[in-house]
């Protein structure tokens, strides 16, 4: 599967400007981090940064890491098996 973009991709952080500055507006102390998951379940070195800054170590963070890859890996098959039922393609 692939997305399709036309024109140069903006990156991740960029999607987000908008929100994390009104947040810091707000008040709120807001940081983007960006965490990439592979739809066959492959959970990028992002995800394991993330929850390390999160404070999330040890087994609780290799709990976490092998659900987000299940949890990506269970979807892109559900995904999958939907692929010809007309809900899932515009018209």
């Amino acid at each position: 599967m692939k997305a399709e973009w036309k024109g140069p991709m903006p990156s991740r952080k960029e999607n987000y400007l908008d929100l994390t500055k009104e947040l810091k507006k707000d008040g709120y102390e807001a940081k983007v981090m960006p965490v990439k998951i592979g739809a066959r379940g492959f959970v990028g070195s992002s995800a394991y940064g993330l929850l390390s800054k999160l404070s999330i170590g040890g087994n609780k963070r290799t709990k976490a890491l092998r659900l987000l890859a299940e949890t990506a890996e269970n979807s892109s098959r559900w995904i999958w098996s939907k692929r010809n039922e007309r809900l899932l393609h515009k018209d």
